[in-house]
């Protein structure tokens, strides 16, 4: 199964009850939605939500890079996963997740191959808003020059490409 969603919670890191092994729990929310004629605007009509389980260096690294927020893609195996406490029981849809990634028809995304661990700590450095360092009235540090093939320095500084700048890109890669 494929889906297309947002995350409604930052993952979080659990180990398994049988096997000790580490992974990760992401819950995403998936809106049915349909064009409206009359106020010609999408509007949506339902919510489903899923979890996720990501296993091995997939739960690792969705660890370090994905956030409460993120529109993700993610493939996997479809399952319905039974509970019971002692405030009721229920079923919830559940993903065994083969592949995640962030959701590009939203936004641009860096990529580093390699793969991160499972370690206690979380990669929270990342902030897209300004540095610490710089005052509100004070210009942010520049950036790092960008190499001539990398199209990162056509974006504006939250990432988004205009029409021009997404013409290049799509260029360049033909």
């Amino acid at each position: 199964m494929t889906l297309s969603g947002n995350l409604t919670r930052d993952p979080q890191r659990r180990i398994g009850s049988r096997t000790g092994e580490p992974f990760a729990v992401l819950a995403m929310a998936v809106n049915s939605r349909r064009f409206d004629r009359e106020t010609k605007q999408w509007v949506v009509t339902g919510t489903t939500y899923f979890d996720l389980l990501c296993w091995g260096r997939t739960g690792a690294n969705v660890l370090a890079s994905l956030h409460k927020g993120d529109p993700v893609v993610v493939h996997g195996r479809f399952r319905l996963n039974e509970w019971s406490s002692e405030n009721g029981s229920g079923v919830n849809a559940t993903i065994d997740v083969d592949s995640i990634g962030p959701d590009l028809t939203f936004g641009t995304a860096p990529f580093t191959r390699g793969s991160a661990s499972y370690g206690l700590e979380r990669v929270e450095e990342y902030n897209p808003g300004e540095p610490e360092d710089v005052q509100p009235d004070q210009e942010a540090p520049a950036a790092q020059e960008p190499e001539d093939d990398d199209p990162a320095h056509l974006a504006d500084r939250d990432g988004v490409l205009d029409d021009d700048a997404a013409a290049e890109v799509l260029a360049r890669s033909a």
